[in-house]
């Protein structure tokens, strides 16, 4: 038994990054223990310098993000078909490897994402310029598109010779114009105008506003049934902001349209059900995951607001 576990120790050891590779296509950020935290945000197609790049979620990374959260271990535990313990374990073990790496070279090329580097006031991390793909960039990859610099073009020198000035003198133009003013002014003095009484009245009337009416408001007293705790949710999506939670919302299909939103620990959690007992939770989460084969990775949180 131990010699199995330790041969698939092994194999699963440095699938860690993979495993978050694949969670940050679906979440906001994947925090591996005591490392910290990878942060994924939605980018538009860019340039820079002479390369055009397809859209793409730009990774981050933020060191505070230290504590398990318990998303990447359940992923790993789920996709091997292993115990939390024993996927937590793996995890521990490669944030040992990486800590080491990072002492003796000062970085570690973290998979598709970027590199970690060492630094005296902590661990710093170099995002790769691609990031990740997302669904509207499939099949599209980075174009490098040098720019086109402009000819040269000869200014034809200019003709000196004098051309005979038709304008006409400021004076006279002056004249003019004076002279069409009183022209039409004298047009208006001709013109007769004739006004009635109805011009002249001016009526006013003014309605008094009805009074106000006392208006007795009665409270009314329900008795309400006290709710039941279900303090275990089934989680399918988990955001750093409520904006990109509702936007997530808004997307899903019509039979999940029931899903609530449960804040904890600074993120907004999708959640499709809510139950009263952990057992009853599993079951439910399972029911979830082969239902909705896009989310398999719905994972339990227990909390109870």
């Amino acid at each position: 038994m131990f010699i199995s576990f330790f041969m698939l120790f092994l194999r699963l050891m440095f699938q860690v990054i993979t495993h978050i590779e694949h969670l940050l296509q679906n979440h906001d950020f994947v925090i591996l223990p005591n490392i910290g935290g990878f942060v994924a945000s939605a980018h538009a197609s860019h340039q820079k310098e002479d390369t055009f790049y397809p859209p793409c979620k730009v990774v981050g990374f933020n060191p505070t993000l230290t504590y398990n959260d318990g998303l990447l271990a359940q992923a790993i535990a789920k996709a091997n078909a292993i115990s939390l313990e024993q996927a937590n374990s793996i995890i521990n073990q490669e944030v040992s490897q990486i800590t080491q790496q990072l002492h003796r070279q000062g970085c570690f090329v973290f998979g598709k994402l970027g590199t970690l580097t060492l630094h005296a006031q902590g661990i710093g991390f170099e995002p790769c310029e691609t990031g990740i793909s997302v669904s509207l960039s499939y099949g599209l990859l980075p174009v490098y598109f040098p720019g086109v610099q402009a000819e040269k073009t000869t200014t034809p020198a200019a003709n000196t010779t004098q051309v005979k000035s038709n304008v006409v003198p400021l004076k006279q133009r002056r004249f003019n114009y004076a002279a069409a003013c009183v022209a039409v002014i004298l047009i208006l003095l001709m013109i007769p105008v004739n006004f009635t009484k109805q011009q002249f009245e001016s009526r006013a009337t003014f309605v008094a506003p009805p009074a106000f009416e006392e208006v007795v408001i009665t409270p009314q007293v329900a008795e309400q049934a006290e709710p039941e705790c279900t303090p275990y949710h089934v989680v399918i999506g988990s955001f750093y902001t409520q904006a990109k939670a509702l936007k997530f919302l808004k997307e899903l299909p019509s039979s999940l349209k029931d899903c609530q939103i449960v804040y904890s620990d600074n993120r907004f959690r999708i959640v499709a059900a809510s139950f009263t007992t952990e057992e009853l939770g599993n079951q439910g989460m399972e029911q979830i995951a082969k239902t909705y084969p896009a989310y398999k990775d719905a994972w339990l949180l227990h909390y109870n607001p």
